[in-house]
C-alpha cells in the first residue's frame, strides 16, 4: 500500500515536471514565431516601399517630376495638417486614370487621421483623404525633394498598445555627414514595427 502511494506521488511529480518543460518550450516557440512574424512584416514593408519607388519613377517619366508632398492652392480640403505628404501622394496616384495607381491595392489604403475633403479628389470618388499604409497599418510618410525642409505631422498607432501618436516627421539625413538622403528624388518612410517615427526600426527607400 505504501509502495503504491509513493509511486502515485512520484508519477504526479513527473507529470508536473513534464508540464513545466512543455510550458517553457511553448513560450520559446511563441517568442520565436513572434520574432519571425515581425521579420516578415518588415520584409513585406520594405518590398512594398520598393514597389512604390517603381511607381514613382514611372510617374516622373510620364509627368516630368515626382508628385509634390503638399496640396497646391485651390484644393478645397478639410482643415487638417496631418499626414499631408502621404495624402498628396494618394491623390496623385489615383487621379486622372494614371496607370501606375495599380501598384497600390485598395487594402493598402487607410485614413489614420479620419479627415475628409469637401470634394472628391480621386478617380474612385471618395472624399476620404487616404494614405498608403505599411504592414502595421500606419501611413508611409512621403517627401518630395523640393519640400525636404518642410516637416510634416503624422498620426500613427503604437503597435503594442494601440495608442494614437502624433509626430513631427522630418526628411532623413545620413548619420555621418548629415546630408539629405535622396537629394534629387523623394523619401518614403515607414514608422516600422513600433509604429513610432524617429526610432531605430524606421524603414525607408535608401541604403545604409
Amino acid at each position: 500500500m505504501n509502495t503504491r502511494t509513493a509511486r502515485a506521488g512520484f508519477t504526479l511529480i513527473e507529470l508536473l515536471a513534464v508540464l513545466l518543460i512543455l510550458s517553457i518550450l511553448v513560450g520559446i516557440l511563441v517568442t520565436s514565431l513572434g520574432g519571425a512574424e515581425d521579420a516578415t512584416q518588415q520584409s513585406l514593408t520594405e518590398n512594398f516601399i520598393a514597389q512604390i519607388e517603381v511607381a514613382l519613377s514611372e510617374y516622373e517619366i510620364e509627368n516630368g517630376d515626382y508628385p509634390r508632398s503638399s496640396f497646391g492652392p485651390g484644393l478645397d480640403l478639410a482643415a487638417n495638417e496631418m499626414n499631408v505628404g502621404a495624402e498628396a501622394l494618394v491623390v496623385a496616384f489615383f487621379s486622372g486614370g494614371w496607370e501606375a495607381a495599380g501598384a497600390v491595392a485598395d487594402d493598402r489604403l487607410g485614413n489614420s487621421d479620419g479627415d475628409r475633403s469637401k470634394k472628391s479628389l480621386t478617380d474612385f470618388g471618395s472624399r476620404d483623404l487616404f494614405e498608403i499604409m505599411d504592414s502595421w497599418d500606419n501611413p508611409i510618410a512621403y517627401f518630395h525633394h523640393s519640400e525636404y525642409g518642410r516637416p510634416q505631422w503624422y498620426t500613427t498607432f503604437d503597435t503594442a498598445t494601440g495608442e494614437p501618436i502624433e509626430t513631427e516627421v522630418h526628411a532623413r539625413t545620413t548619420a555621418t555627414t548629415q546630408r539629405l538622403r535622396n537629394p534629387r528624388s523623394f523619401q518614403l518612410i515607414s514608422a516600422g514595427l513600433d509604429g513610432r517615427f524617429g526610432t531605430e526600426d524606421d524603414l525607408g527607400n535608401w541604403s545604409e
